[in-house]
């Protein structure tokens, strides 16, 4: 089966090469690096950074995350392992130029790259490069190559807050026999509920490999902010002390669009709102821009905020254009609407604004996290929309109603206040196995 993917995958490469390149080619420099990095040319610090710590026989660890709320998972354990393990260098990849941003920022650029396309011949010559002596996967994916290269090197893998959700089984699904044989080349896998293990064993894996911690983007506790911090972090963006704050965060191409439009209608009805949009991909910001005008209202770049004389005025929003700090905007939201979700995308983190209390608004497309929507439905935190006009009339509902939003920070509390320790209890697992690989290899 491993044969007929890579017919497939191959021929697919090659027949939309000549259009791809055409493309890429009449973009950014920016765009260009990215391409090349899928095709498995990476800068000279990164090379320079492998080289360096083969030639020190230092334990190489490899992780891979998918996307920004992965690499935040990916922090906490380098973190974690580095305490114990300080002779432990890492690399860090990831599927999105957001999430390679990110870690280059968090872990330095010499460290963070884009993984290649699941093509043999190029992800073979970047695993035989690196020859991690562990690898941990932040989730699973579609990367049988990858995977089964990592594993014949030698490589220990480890999964973590692992699931097999639809859209991961309709990629495998093509190739029967496929899924099963990739997921035995694991040594461990840290799956998110015992539903999710009883797939594996239905496939085959061994019982002793599979654990279960539960979700690790759920392992929160509620987050209190000093009053001086969100009044001087009000004051940094320009937006009045008194003014009710929606933060729609992670949106995509398509839902930009409705939120203008229904943003025009609610300032109708409530004067002193203020929007902060926070496209997933910060590179669109010129064309978001250029989309606002349409609805006669003028996108502020959060890195030119500073250059505005007095408050934000009427006409005018807060556009993401910096890493990091969606998170802290949270902080001072009344409503958050989380994005790729109103367009088919399947979602994204929904608890990052739980744990500041804040009602989580979302679209039906929330496929890649319905376990934590169905959570936050069943404790009456979050509130599912059906479009544009369902967003509207619940923003405006819970605009006007000041005990609705005290209640879902004490049912958001309430969630919280459950111990999990998912998290810690994933890093002891993965240090256990560390611990008993090199008693194993003495």
């Amino acid at each position: 089966m491993f044969v007929f993917y890579n017919i497939v995958i191959s021929a697919l490469f090659l027949l939309f090469l000549p259009l791809s390149l055409l493309y890429v080619f009449c973009k950014t420099e920016f765009l260009v690096k990215e391409y090349l990095e899928r095709l498995g040319f990476y800068p000279e610090c990164f090379r320079h950074y492998i080289k360096e710590a083969k030639k020190e026989k230092k334990d190489l660890l490899w992780i891979h995350a998918a996307s920004l709320g992965e690499i935040k998972i990916a922090t906490d354990i380098v973190n974690g392992l580095k305490e114990k393990h300080r002779d432990l260098s890492f690399i860090v990849s990831t599927n999105s130029s957001a999430g390679r941003q990110m870690a280059e920022m968090l872990f330095g650029p010499e460290k963070a790259i884009l993984i290649p396309l699941d093509l043999p011949w190029i992800i073979k010559y970047l695993v035989e490069m690196v020859r991690p002596k562990f690898a941990i996967f932040v989730e699973f994916e579609a990367r049988p190559n990858f995977i089964h290269l990592l594993s014949k090197t030698g490589s220990k893998l480890v999964l973590i807050n692992g699931s097999l959700d639809n859209k991961i089984l309709k990629d495998y699904d093509y190739f029967p026999g496929l899924l099963a044989k990739t997921l035995r080349k694991f040594n461990l896998l840290v799956m998110k509920t015992a539903e999710e293990g009883e797939k594996l064993k239905n496939l085959g894996i061994e019982q002793n490999k599979i654990e279960v911690t539960g979700n690790i983007k759920m392992d929160n506790s509620l987050k209190t902010v000093d009053e001086k911090k969100i009044k001087s972090l009000k004051e940094r963006l320009k937006i009045p002390d008194n003014a009710e704050i929606i933060v729609a965060g992670s949106t995509h191409s398509g839902e930009e669009e409705l939120i203008f439009k229904i943003y025009r209608e609610i300032k109708r009805e409530v004067e002193n709102v203020v929007l902060i949009l926070a496209p997933r991909h910060i590179e669109r910001t010129k064309r978001i821009k250029l989309l606002g005008e349409k609805y006669q209202l003028k996108l502020v770049e959060r890195t030119k905020i500073e250059e505005i004389d007095g408050w934000l005025k009427e006409d005018e929003i807060i556009i993401l254009d910096t890493m990091g700090e969606l998170a802290d905007l949270y902080s001072i939201a009344t409503i958050v609407f989380v994005g790729g979700s109103l367009v088919d995308k399947g979602g994204h983190n929904l608890f990052e604004p739980v744990v500041y209390g804040k009602p989580v608004l979302f679209g039906p497309f929330i496929q890649d996290f319905k376990e934590s929507a169905e959570l936050l439905l069943e404790h009456q935190i979050g509130i599912m929309v059906e479009d544009e006009n369902d967003l509207k009339m619940k923003i405006l509902a819970l605009l006007n109603d000041k005990e609705q939003q005290q209640f879902i920070y004490r049912k958001a509390s309430e969630l919280l206040k459950e111990e999990k320790n998912f998290r810690k209890k994933c890093i002891n697992l993965i240090e256990e196995f560390l611990i008993l690989d090199k008693k194993e290899s003495k």
